[in-house]
């Protein structure tokens, strides 16, 4: 098994296009491909599984550690591993770098070759050599230009590139630029990624040489799974309202449990012990959502029962009273948390956090930490009263707090790891295998 990560000097410089365009290109040239995505992000992974039709992992070294990332990397046996940097190479807490570092992968730079020819080298150079002054190994073996225009162009800076030793790999000329930024910057269209559009940037692209520059990945021995009966079912909502989960959050769960997925737009609550809502876009379907009465009633009264509910993103916005939409358009939804959300044009909290338990919940118990991140435009208005189980060690949560509890029913702005989770997610199954006995 090769692989290669597909990395940037900033965000925005075509890194998801070129990486698409290598995963839909390789496997229809034979290859058994795998996708991973550096960082904690949802809607990059959704793009690679559309293109791929696998799964597509995280790989976070500041949520899971670098065992973490390893026990999720060996969980691929394809022959071409394609991975996804985030940001700027040296970005963050669990930059492209380091993850290059831990696993020992070769990067490809993406670098916006716009306004520059000649200087795209000495950007190039600085990026190689900036690794000597951290404590990584990063190699930079190729380069590919975005944004280029003429042909003189694209050979000015393969010129330069050849004085520094690093090859051109691959060129996104300015008109396939346009075209492909359309596909990769509307998260909810994903249909939009056509084939004809991917096929464009991978004729830009060195296929040969990327791959021959790819390195053997080191050989890991995943955990085995535990041998637990499913003698319980957790409810997971899936549709375009709700999707954004952890792959291995779920695989988690299907150790213990069977999860049974319906959806909050048109379904009933099926028969279930627990229910995990994961994170999405509630907000552009909460007139569908909430005209779905039948299934608020649902969950409202089986939280009343004491069903344990873990929700985290936009299903904390679901289990609110309601949310009011950017046009200002209020809808009454599960009314489990004691709280009103409005949705904003303003990004309210982005990057990785840290939260310690302060009370017992659903999901963990006091004095354990979870790490995950937050990204949403959301802001909750919490009643006075309200009780929260996590104190905010790192990201903004709600004034410091987050994880609003109400019943056994838990609900956050942080997305949580299960490798990040001391117990992983035995807390929330014995909850629901006690709910199921009650």
């Amino acid at each position: 098994m090769k692989g290669v990560i597909v990395g940037g000097t900033r965000t925005g410089v075509g890194k998801t296009t070129i990486t698409l365009a290598l995963l839909k290109g390789l496997a229809n040239a034979g290859y058994d491909v795998q996708s991973f995505k550096v960082g904690p992000g949802f809607v990059d992974v959704r793009l690679h599984e559309r293109v791929t039709e696998r799964p597509c992992y995280n790989l976070d070294a500041f949520i899971m550690g670098e065992a973490g990332v390893k026990r999720e990397l060996a969980k691929s046996n394809a022959d071409m591993v394609v991975i996804e940097g985030a940001s700027g190479m040296y970005t963050g807490a669990s930059s492209t770098a380091r993850i290059a570092d831990i696993i020992g992968v070769p990067i490809i730079l993406t670098v916006d070759a716009s306004a520059s020819s000649e200087s795209v080298a000495a950007t190039v150079l600085g990026f190689a050599q900036y690794a000597s002054y951290t404590s990584y190994v990063a190699k930079v073996v190729g380069v590919v230009a975005t944004r280029v225009g003429s042909d003189k162009h694209v050979n000015d800076i393969r010129r330069a590139l050849a004085k520094i030793g690093v090859p051109l790999l691959g060129v996104l000329r300015k008109e396939v630029w346009d075209l492909s930024r359309s596909l990769t910057t509307a998260p909810r269209q994903k249909e939009a990624v056509t084939d004809a559009a991917l096929a464009a940037v991978y004729d830009e692209l060195d296929v040969a040489s990327i791959t021959s520059s790819a390195s053997e990945l080191p050989a890991h021995v995943p955990v085995p799974p535990l041998d637990i009966k499913a003698d319980i079912t957790i409810g997971i909502p899936l549709d375009s309202a709700f999707c954004f989960y952890y792959r291995s959050n779920l695989e988690a769960l299907e150790h213990a449990a069977k999860l049974e997925y319906f959806s909050p737009l048109t379904d009933r609550l099926p028969l279930v012990d627990a229910l995990y809502v994961g994170g999405g876009y509630p907000e552009a379907h909460a007139q569908q959502l909430s005209a779905n009465a039948g299934l608020l009633d649902d969950i409202y009264s089986k939280a009343a029962e004491g069903m344990p509910i873990y929700a985290e993103g936009g299903g904390l916005a679901y289990l609110s009273r309601s949310l009011a939409a950017k046009d200002g358009v209020r809808h009454k939804l599960v009314g489990v948390i004691p709280a009103e959300v409005q949705v904003t044009d303003t990004l309210q909290a982005v990057g990785h956090s840290e939260a310690e338990l302060v009370r017992d919940c659903a999901i963990a118990v006091k004095g354990e930490r979870l790490r995950g991140h937050e990204y949403h435009h959301l802001v909750a208005v919490v009643d006075d009263d309200a009780r929260f189980a996590y104190k905010m060690r790192r990201g903004r949560g709600i004034d410091g707090c987050d994880g609003i509890v109400e019943h056994n029913a838990i609900a956050s702005c942080q997305h949580a790891h299960v490798y990040a989770m001391r117990a992983g997610f035995d807390t929330f199954i014995r909850e629901a295998r006690r709910y199921a006995r009650s």
